[in-house]
């Protein structure tokens, strides 16, 4: 079983993405929605009682109904889909998240659109540059790239 990770801006919209990379898969995966947050400024704000994190506000009830139903779509390749969102934007933070989650690959195509959905929303991609973590960036319905251990090999890994 594979685990990939694809970032997401929380629009049914974004999940055009995993569904382009499920379809090159002959494996049964699990999906990691992936957004990043910058820590707040200040350290009062983290300890303030009202302080509450970015995501809670922004996945909303029709970002999980339609996970729900893509999953529901591909039963046969989706084992989980699960929506993670990471606080701060240092290349040891995001390679400690990469080994929790146990991160096969990243798919991030080329054509990928950030889009900031939040005054603390950051850019992933040079987060996933720097990760070590081999980098999927194309994904087409003719892609050479079908998910297995053969096309991971293949991808693009950077170090820093």
């Amino acid at each position: 079983m594979l685990n990939i990770l694809i970032p997401t801006d929380f629009t049914a919209a974004s999940l055009q993405l995993v569904e382009q990379a499920i379809k090159q898969s002959d494996k049964k995966v699990n999906i990691v929605l992936f957004h990043a947050f910058e820590l707040p400024s200040s350290p009062h704000d983290l300890l303030s009682p009202s302080y509450k994190k970015p995501e809670y506000s922004l996945i909303n009830e029709p970002f999980r109904q339609a996970c729900k139903q893509l999953k529901d779509s591909y039963p046969n390749i989706i084992n989980k889909i699960n929506i993670s969102c990471m606080q701060g934007n240092t290349k040891a933070l995001f390679r400690n998240f990469i080994d929790a989650k146990d991160i096969d690959f990243i798919c991030c195509p080329v054509a990928y659109n950030y889009m900031s959905i939040h005054p603390q929303s950051i850019n992933p991609t040079t987060l996933f540059k720097k990760s070590g973590v081999p980098v999927v960036k194309e994904l087409t319905t003719s892609s050479p790239y079908v998910f297995t251990s053969k096309t991971i090999a293949n991808t693009t890994a950077v170090t820093a």
